[in-house]
């Protein structure tokens, strides 16, 4: 094999190490080509299966090919294929465990999809509220005395609870929790349910977590992550009930049960909550809705308004309900200080109906996850309402947590992943990359899913880029700037390609396997950790630095600080803020540095209208017409631009794309320190000339987090 990648030393081989490689017997970490070899021969498997096992020489080609450019550090793929790729994995696993976005229409099926990792959007329009949790059982948590974590301060002993409920009486239903992700989920299942029936208002739900393991014990499905125990679990399912009786509307009941579930799996360990909520622009509450966050409450999930071409044609009208909503979003984004809510532009997105008439609930949700989730009768009741309710919609689509997918409504996924062209050696390999991508993507859609209907339906992949910037340099000495400029680039002409060899080839393969041709095709994900571990620009994002300082808190009485004190490492004592914490900061020079030179354009030289156009180039060019959206956050200094730029700008320019993020940047002047604090080319090298560098650095995964705090990193793996 002549092309071997390896993450440079420092933060890239960490993040490797603790994320994606696996432990060998001897303590040592799999290399990238061991790692990637098995990740790709696993997801060739897929096409193997289909073939009777017989031989495609076509595809023997392909298949050594793919292997050696994912080897090479060109077909990176997407954390979570690196994360849970292996041999036999569609034997071991289902296909939420491969996918980095998806869709619910209720709380229990978006609690189980973020257990399993994925980020989870849902529409909170007002006529999609068809549960009042008004409704819902009364409802009493309990646990075995002698459970590890059993807490006398708070917990109800079964052996008491036992005499108060006797099961024997109607008014009284008893659950046993069981020790599993579905076990969790059938708990909000049958409140849920409860409450659409609305006949269990004044009985008692009991539910026993005595069977839930203790806090610490190993998750096998988590890659042996440490449990949360049942006690956060516990504490949300009891706060649920305090949502009954609130005077709240039904939206915004789903809006604080999800958010209190969301809250329950980030203590869980498995990610951080990754969710967007979005409500239709139309709806008569929606300021509510776009002033939800003001209070400081409901952080687990990134809130967008969803609105259409009609919106954007009476918003100039002060005499109209989108003319107030428009005003109150831009005052909201800016004012608060939070660049929330966002804005979807749901008519620009790419959609197929194609197929729609056969989702129904037992079609959408596999037979097989309806067995094993053993779904109530009455929970495929609420399916169907909500279907018919959905169907009707002018728009039944929204996008994931970090905008980059369109997906429906009643639930689907996006399998994507991405090539780095930084690494590409030619612009025929870069060819070549992205048509095998696209078919390493298209093969994840032969697994099991638990919407198997809509995966059947739109077989939708997001064949994405990376290394973009680099990619631009490198072959074309080009920035940012000249490419916003100059639509008649060479670039653009080459990622035109780009897009149209994916498009033939997911047709064409699609064909060859016997699937539906993919309904959307290219994307540009956020890209936070896979960047990070290539060492490249993330998606589409601009560098924010050439040369910076990663800070990183550390317990003063830790001996990795003393080691990397004595290793010449910057430090600080901010004890006097951060309770016996100093940090310690790691010099960085970003590599595109190298390639660039002088000509090197940071996002904060770009301007929000020079931001605008670069994200509208890359949907004309990369997306298409059956791409999906580039997850892109703009990023603006209040001190330099003013509300009424900020308004006037983002009027004019948001609604020339499909979807995009906007983010203030912080005033930092009030910390002690900032995680990642600018310094000069000077300032790196005197740093780096009194350092003995580790080989790998730590590093803090709540910073490390993708633009606009969408899409958090991969956990760490716990070997």
């Amino acid at each position: 094999m002549s092309r071997q990648f390896q993450p440079k030393e420092g933060m890239a081989l960490s993040l490797f190490e603790n994320k994606y490689a696996h432990k060998k017997e001897d303590g040592s970490y799999t290399s990238w080509v061991e790692r990637l070899t098995e990740v790709m021969e696993g997801n060739w498997e897929l096409h193997e299966e289909s073939e009777d096992g017989a031989v495609n020489h076509k595809y023997e080609v392909d298949k050594q090919r793919c292997i050696e450019l994912a080897c090479a550090g060109v077909i990176p793929m997407a954390g979570r294929h690196l994360q849970h790729g292996e041999r036999g994995q569609n034997r071991k696993k289902t296909g939420e465990y491969f996918t980095n976005c998806s869709t619910a229409m209720s709380s229990f099926v978006k609690f189980w999809l973020l257990m399993k990792g994925s980020g989870v959007g849902r529409s909170y329009d007002s006529d999609l509220a068809i549960v009042n949790w008004d409704y819902c059982p009364n409802i009493r948590v309990v646990i075995d005395g002698m459970h590890p974590d059993f807490n006398v301060s708070w917990m109800e002993p079964v052996s008491q609870a036992r005499d108060k409920y006797p099961s024997h009486q109607d008014r009284y239903r008893w659950f046993e929790v069981e020790d599993s992700a579905e076990g969790w989920t059938k708990v909000i299942e049958v409140l849920e349910t409860a409450s659409y029936q609305q006949t269990h208002k004044n009985k008692l739900f009991i539910f026993d977590f005595s069977k839930v393991r203790a806090k610490g014990a190993p998750i096998k499905g988590q890659q042996g992550r440490p449990a949360s125990g049942p006690a956060p679990f516990m504490n949300a399912v009891l706060k649920i009930g305090t949502v009954k009786n609130s005077g709240m509307a039904p939206w915004k009941q789903a809006m604080w049960i999800d958010h209190y579930l969301a809250d329950t799996v980030a203590l869980g360990g498995i990610r951080r909550s990754a969710r967007i909520a979005t409500k239709w622009w139309g709806d008569s509450d929606i300021f509510d809705f776009i002033n939800i966050k003001r209070s400081g409450n409901l952080f687990t999930a990134n809130n967008s308004v969803a609105v259409d071409d009609v919106f954007w044609r009476e918003c100039t009208d002060p005499r109209t309900h989108a003319y107030r909503v428009l005003n109150a979003i831009l005052g909201a984004q800016y004012l608060d200080n939070t660049g929330e809510p966002g804005i979807l532009n749901l008519h620009n997105m790419s959609w197929d109906s194609t197929g729609v008439q056969y989702i129904t609930p037992k079609t959408l949700v596999s037979s097989e996850m309806r067995s094993k989730m053993d779904l109530h009768p009455r929970t495929m009741d609420m399916f169907e309402g909500l279907l018919k309710i959905v169907k009707k919609k002018k728009y039944p689509y929204l996008v994931n947590p970090c905008g980059e997918i369109v997906l429906a409504m009643w639930g689907g996924y996006c399998i994507i992943g991405e090539v780095n062209l930084a690494e590409v050696q030619s612009i025929e390999e870069a060819k070549e990359a992205a048509r095998l991508l696209t078919q390493a993507l298209i093969r994840i859609n032969k697994m099991r899913f638990f919407y198997s209907g809509e995966v059947k339906r739109t077989n939708r992949i997001g064949v994405g880029i990376t290394g973009i910037h680099e990619f631009a340099f490198k072959f074309f000495n080009a920035s940012v700037k000249d490419l916003i400029y100059d639509e008649d680039h060479e670039f653009w002409s080459v990622v035109a390609e780009l897009r149209d060899i994916s498009v033939k080839e997911s047709i064409a393969y699609s064909k060859y396997l016997g699937l539906k041709r993919p309904h959307t095709v290219t994307t540009v994900k956020p890209s936070g950790t896979i960047s990070k571990v290539v060492s490249v620009t993330e998606g589409a994002h601009p560098t924010a630095f050439g040369y910076y300082l990663r800070w990183v808190q550390l317990n003063q009485a830790d001996p990795k600080l003393a080691d990397l004190i004595e290793r010449g490492y910057p430090t600080k004592d901010v004890s006097d803020f951060y309770q016996e914490t100093w940090v310690v900061g790691f010099p960085t020079k970003q590599p595109i540095v190298d390639l660039a030179g002088d000509k090197l354009v940071l996002a904060g030289e770009l301007t929000l209208k020079e931001h605008y156009k670069w994200v509208m180039l890359l949907e004309k060019f990369w997306l298409g017409k059956r791409g999906n959206q580039v997850s892109y956050t703009v990023k603006y200094d209040p001190a330099k631009v003013d509300l009424e730029e900020y308004s006037t700008t983002t009027a004019e320019y948001l609604q020339k794309v499909r979807c995009c993020s906007v983010m203030p940047q912080v005033d930092t002047s009030k910390y002690p320190y900032i995680p990642e604090q600018s310094i000069t080319k000077e300032e790196y090298f005197r740093l780096m000339d009194n350092i003995t560098p580790e080989r790998v650095e730590i590093y803090d995964d709540d910073q490390l987090i993708c633009e606009g705090g969408a899409c958090p990193i991969e956990p760490d793996r716990v070997h």
